[in-house]
């Protein structure tokens, strides 16, 4: 399993979703009223709650996600 491959600057924060069992970290959907990720994952996760976190706190134990719209490249 790859991990997706870091961007040049990540942004400060980020949401993750609030799951104990939660190990990815999404890029912020700055349009949303509530923190939600920039990725599809909220839409087909109805009963995942998501909160906004600092990125840099984060990034050494949770994956970035590898969708196109939060962290990843082109689909392949």
């Amino acid at each position: 399993m790859s991990k997706a491959s870091a961007p040049a600057t990540l942004p400060e924060k980020g949401v993750r979703n609030r799951s104990q069992y939660a190990d990815t970290l999404h890029r912020l959907d700055q349009d949303a009223d509530e923190p939600q990720p920039a990725c599809p994952e909220a839409e087909y996760r109805s009963d995942a709650e998501f909160t906004d976190v600092p990125i840099a706190a984060y990034r050494p134990h949770y994956k970035l996600c590898g969708n196109p719209e939060c962290f990843g490249g082109d689909w392949r």
